[in-house]
């Protein structure tokens, strides 16, 4: 008895330490600071074409022999910088044209799910479409190669999410209307709703208004629907125009489609096709002309970002009751596009 009594006066103190012992806790994480980033941007698209047949100068109704000819359509290079991960600035400027491109600053999360770019900055019109089709460097959208939208405007954009994905968005767009600099108080509204499905479909609508002065305005309205892939993408695109109180020849409803696909025959090659039909008047059946072009190509990538693609640009006006069309325009051609971005 006496035994067991010492015994526990022995380890009564270190049962006591035990418990005052005081616990152990986690390190408190220092916070991730995230370094800014920059990003060079090299895009070139250069050909070495020869025209088989365009309409002559004099009477474009009759075709002639064209020329061959080095063509450097586009020279850009530009500069991003990412100063967090929802604040960015972006320059490209194209040396060829000596024209400014884009310079503009986004803001990912201006408040929660909304986002704002303002600058000089691809249009909300054909942002989307361009990358669908990924062929820039052959041929403009079908908006812009008829001059009905511009690739570049000076504006300000706000996008809208309504998940934390992104997957839905829909775009509010102001712009000079101008491609570039305004010299008046006119502006273009920009509309523009879709959504991303498991991030390799999309189906878009688009619409624009724009008051060009005296009375008159233009509205445009166009849907795209499109998938891309790491193998192939495929893309169909629908728009229709109204030009409102405008006199004379202007006073027309163009419309038309865009089907355009690539898809890859082995990891070097691509087979790249495209084609547009319009109608310069869908509301007269009797004057005016039916517009076709199609382009078709193999893409040889000898790396990811280098592309040399031999390729066939077919034009041909079919024409609406009387009307004299221009001559069918037949360019074989060597595209060389170089479309590089890398961090530094």
């Amino acid at each position: 008895m006496k035994k067991s009594s010492i015994l526990l006066l022995l380890l009564l103190p270190c049962l006591v330490f035990a418990q005052s012992k005081p616990t152990r806790t986690s390190p408190v994480a220092k916070p991730v600071v995230q370094r800014p980033t920059g990003k060079i941007i090299v895009n070139t698209f250069s050909d070495f074409l020869y025209v088989v047949q365009e309409p002559q100068t004099a009477v474009p109704s009759k075709g002639t022999d064209g020329r061959n000819e080095l063509l450097v359509r586009r020279a850009v290079i530009g500069y991003e910088h990412s100063f967090t991960s929802d604040v960015s600035v972006l320059v490209t400027y194209d040396a060829g044209l000596a024209t400014l491109h884009q310079a503009n600053i986004s803001v990912k999360n201006l408040v929660t799910q909304l986002a704002m770019k303002m600058g000089k900055m691809l249009t909300i019109g054909t942002e989307t479409v361009e990358k669908v089709w990924q062929y820039r460097s052959l041929e403009q959208t079908m908006l812009d190669r008829n001059g009905l939208t511009d690739e570049f405007d000076n504006g300000v954009v706000f996008t809208g999410r309504t998940d934390a994905a992104g997957s839905m968005y829909a775009r509010l767009a102001v712009y000079n209307g101008t491609g570039g600099a305004e010299t008046d108080k006119l502006k273009k509204f920009g509309l523009s709703i879709g959504n991303w499905f498991d991030r390799t479909t999309v189906l878009e609508v688009y619409a624009d208004y724009e008051n060009v002065g005296m009375g008159r305005s233009t509205i445009t309205g166009k849907a795209m629907y499109g998938m891309v892939t790491p193998t192939y993408a495929f893309g169909v695109e629908g728009f229709y125009r109204m030009n409102r109180k405008f006199a004379g020849i202007n006073d027309v409803t163009p419309a038309g489609g865009s089907l355009f696909t690539w898809f890859e025959l082995d990891k070097t090659l691509r087979a790249v096709a495209r084609i547009d039909v319009m109608d310069n008047d869908l509301s007269n059946s009797n004057a005016g002309y039916r517009d076709v072009y199609v382009n078709a190509g193999i893409d040889y990538l000898p790396t990811p970002d280098v592309h040399l693609i031999p390729n066939i640009v077919y034009g041909k006006q079919l024409k609406k009751g009387s009307t004299v069309v221009n001559a069918d325009v037949i360019i074989v051609r060597l595209t060389a596009a170089v479309a590089l971005a890398s961090l530094r």
